[in-house]
């Protein structure tokens, strides 16, 4: 007899505990053993995934743990630090400054030379660049009527002359017969009227010796005017220098004394000493003195320099320019420099007051004026009013409010309140 078994929640048919069923077939014990072994092999599965799945996200969420960690820890670090800045010492300028100014080169000497007597070159001994000497014959004019007045003047020199002896002659004549007539008087038959024109003679005569004399004197300053201008008709160097201008050729009229048709002959210059013109700013024009060594040399060849030495200025300043025109003299015996060569003159000026130099970029500007911000011994900041000077750009003159090697920041900005304390980092030199 068969028991039928009931039927469970999954819809198979269980079989009562030992009582053995006839019925059951092969393909549902099978089923059954299939339907045994797939529960624990799911849950095995589910449990590999969820371990799989926990390893993961523990595997990405450590690091990231671990930057946070680290960035936190910057931060506080940073945020606990000192603001660091960039910051530089305060220099003293050197109590002596150069400078180099451009001058204008002009001879020792030089001189335009003219005719003084009208006439024709005969001929002429030099040409631009000769070297000449002083007192040497450079040319010749021809000047015939010059010479014809002059053997004329001497001519009424001599007939003057000449003239002197007559008229010594005739004062002593009558001199001589106004004493014969005094001692005569009235009983030899002397009038009155005899010896008022003795008397007059003698007046008349010695009137006409004096006369005579001047005419001498005249007659002498002719002969010498045509003979200077007979010495005009030799032009001569008047110093030794170098012939800078030649102007005429042999048979060429020459006029004198006519402001129209004079003309240059020769134009002489002295080079062996140069004289260099410079225009002293007013900034440096009180550092110039008389006497003062100066350098000289070309822009375009600056290392080969001439020494040369203040001689003179012009004791004030330009007006329109607010220079000071000064002259340094340097030798130049080879001939190297030449005049009218523009120049660079090297000054060394001894500096009276001494300022302190910081860089442009470390100045503060305020309503209250310039400020700069300055470190003390603790590195701490302090702002502290200044007194400026001259502005070379890059750098800028401190003249009162701070000292030689003092700390100052570079870009010190706004965000650094006083008393601030800070890490310093040197200025990079370029």
């Amino acid at each position: 007899m068969t028991v039928q078994a009931p039927v469970g929640e999954s819809g198979i048919k269980v079989v009562a505990e030992g009582i053995p069923t006839a019925s059951a077939s092969a393909p549902e014990r099978t089923v059954g053993r299939s339907r045994h072994w797939i529960r624990p092999r799911v849950f095995g599965i589910g449990a590999l995934a969820a371990v799989a799945l926990a390893g993961a996200l523990t595997i990405g969420t450590l690091p990231r743990l671990r930057q946070a960690r680290e960035v936190d820890a910057a931060a506080a670090e940073v945020s606990s630090a000192r603001p660091r800045v960039t910051v530089t010492v305060a220099r003293q300028v050197a109590p002596d400054a150069e400078r180099v100014l451009p001058g204008n080169s002009l001879p020792l000497m030089e001189a335009g030379l003219y005719a003084r007597t009208t006439g024709y070159l005969k001929r002429r001994l030099v040409d631009i660049g000769d070297r000449v000497k002083e007192g040497q014959l450079l040319a010749e004019i021809s000047a015939p009527d010059i010479d014809d007045q002059l053997a004329q003047a001497k001519a009424n020199l001599d007939q003057a002359k000449a003239n002197l002896t007559l008229a010594q002659a005739n004062a002593d004549l009558a001199n001589i017969t106004l004493d014969r007539d005094q001692r005569a008087g009235p009983n030899l038959g002397v009038t009155l009227q005899q010896l008022d024109i003795d008397r007059a003679t003698v007046r008349t005569t010695a009137a006409q010796v004096e006369a005579t004399k001047a005419s001498i004197e005249v007659n002498k300053a002719l002969v010498q005017r045509y003979t200077d201008l007979q010495g005009f008709q030799k032009i001569v160097a008047p110093f030794p220098g170098v012939v800078t201008a030649r102007n005429v050729d042999p048979g060429d009229l020459i006029t004198a004394d006519s402001p129209t048709a004079s003309k240059e002959l020769f134009h002489v210059m002295r080079t062996d000493t140069l004289r260099v013109f410079v225009n002293v700013p007013q900034v440096f024009a009180t550092g110039i003195k008389v006497g003062q060594d100066a350098l000289v040399f070309r822009r375009e060849d600056p290392v080969q320099q001439f020494a040369g030495k203040v001689t003179r200025t012009a004791h004030a300043l330009d007006p329109n320019t607010r220079t000071l025109l000064t002259e340094v003299d340097v030798s130049n015996p080879q001939d190297v420099l030449r005049a009218g060569m523009y120049l660079q003159v090297k000054f060394v000026f001894d500096r009276q007051i001494l300022p302190v130099m910081i860089p442009a970029a470390a100045l503060i500007t305020r309503a209250t004026g310039p400020v700069l911000a300055v470190l003390d011994g603790q590195q701490t900041v302090h702002y502290r009013k200044v007194q400026l000077g001259r502005d070379f750009g890059a750098d800028i003159q401190v003249l009162e409010g701070l000292k030689p090697g003092e700390t100052v920041i570079v870009h010190p900005g706004d965000e650094l309140p006083e008393g601030t304390a800070v890490e310093p980092a040197p200025l990079p030199t370029k």
